[in-house]
Parts: structure tokens; sequence; C-alpha cells
């Protein structure tokens, strides 16, 4: 079996299985610090999709050659980190418009359940990225007030609502994931 992963061409015996190539292909990417980003297959662009127990027991030969293309772990991290940024940006935005309506007793406290699903996976994206390690992602800043919200939410109290997030969720909202 013929593998290229980043223009370095690799070989494998052809009775190779699928899963064992893919895993051979991946600990050489993670020997290099990156991950692989892209892949085809006999011609064919394969997404996780693809990676089928059926498709995964056959044989190399019965495929085709592999082309692999990684990044680098530090490069998907940066990345990583600008796009918890600019969900940050629009969680932001977002919350700003809610405010009017919670203050002038036009929108009920239920209106910011939406946000407030969001605001959870902001979260969790913070958590995930501060459990690997990434310096300038964590949720801690956030969950005393995000507690805050939700029993101001719970006490039906719009105004108490508003402000937790105009003065208290959204400024921290930025600088929580903000970290070069």
């Amino acid at each position: 079996m013929h593998i290229i992963l980043d223009g370095e061409q690799l070989q494998l015996p052809d009775d190779t299985s699928m899963m064992d190539a893919l895993a051979a292909l991946s600990d050489r990417a993670h020997a290099q610090h990156r991950i692989v980003t892209s892949l085809t297959v006999g011609g064919k662009k394969i997404s996780d999709r693809d990676l089928t127990p059926p498709f995964l027991n056959q044989q190399a030969r019965a495929v085709g050659a592999m082309q692999a293309v990684s990044q680098s772990l530090h490069t998907i991290i940066i990345e990583a980190k600008q796009a918890i940024d600019r969900f940050a940006t629009e969680l932001r935005i977002d919350g700003q418009v809610l405010l009017a309506p919670l203050r002038s007793g036009t929108a009920q406290v239920g209106t910011i359940d939406a946000w407030l699903g969001r605001l959870a996976d902001y979260t969790e994206m913070l958590e995930t990225g501060h459990a690997q390690g990434i310096d300038g992602l964590s949720s801690s800043a956030l969950l005393p007030w995000i507690q805050e919200l939700l029993g101001a939410r719970t006490t039906a109290d719009p105004i108490r609502v508003a402000d937790l997030m105009e003065y208290e969720l959204l400024p921290r909202l930025v600088n929580t994931s903000l970290a070069a």
C-alpha cells in the first residue's frame, strides 16, 4: 500500500487492513506533532462517516493509494482559539439584542433560553480547550455569573437577567477566550 503524508511517501504491505494503515498514518503524523486533517483513498475524499467497519476491515490493496494532509497541533489550536473568539463575539452581540426587550417588559425571561444553550456550548468549548492545556481557555470567570443568571431566570426577574447579562456576562465573553 502506497501512502503519502504531506509529500512524504510510506509503503505498507498490500495485505495491511485499512484500519492498520490508518493507524500507521496517524502514528506517523502524531510523531511529528501533527494531526491528519484531510484524507483521500483511491482518489476518493474520505470523511469520518466513511470509516465504517466494512471499510476499515478491507485490505489496503482493495482501495488504492492513500494521500493525507496534516496540520501542526499549534496551528489547529490557534485556529480553534480564533473560532471560539468569533463565537464569543456572536454571543455578545446576540445577548445585547436581548437586553432592551427584557428591560422594557416586552419579553419574558424565557426568551434567553436559546441564547443560554449557545452559552453552554461556548463554556463547553472553553473547558475542552482548558482540558487540553490551552492557555486562556477557561470558563471559570463565567460560571458564577451563569449561576446567578439562571437563578434570576428561575425567579422570572427580567431586569436582573438583563443586568447580569449586560454588566457581568457579556463583558466576560470575549475576554475569556483571548490569549495569544
